[in-house]
């Protein structure tokens, strides 16, 4: 069993860094989470598809701890290859 967080988090743009950044949005928990950083190249088109890969990847990572009651039951448990492959967790 997983323990619950209860943090309520969301993504933001790192200021400083190609990387997005889960972040508490609660008072006095407004830390950072995770980093997804991604690859900048001298290609846009890849630098646009590393940029929403890592985007996704934190929206994924934002949605696990907003949805930490549903995910940490036991009533609802699911094995993370369900929740991704058939998509019932986004």
């Amino acid at each position: 069993m997983v323990k619950n967080p209860k943090i309520k988090t969301m993504v933001v743009h790192s200021q400083t860094k190609s990387a997005w950044n889960v972040i508490g949005q609660s008072l006095g928990g407004k830390y950072k989470i995770c980093r997804v950083p991604y690859l900048v190249m001298d290609n846009q088109e890849l630098s646009d598809r590393n940029r929403q890969e890592a985007f996704e990847h934190a929206n994924f990572i934002n949605h696990c701890f907003n949805n930490s009651d549903v995910i940490c039951s036991s009533k609802y448990h699911l094995p993370l290859t369900f929740c991704v492959y058939e998509k019932v967790c986004l």
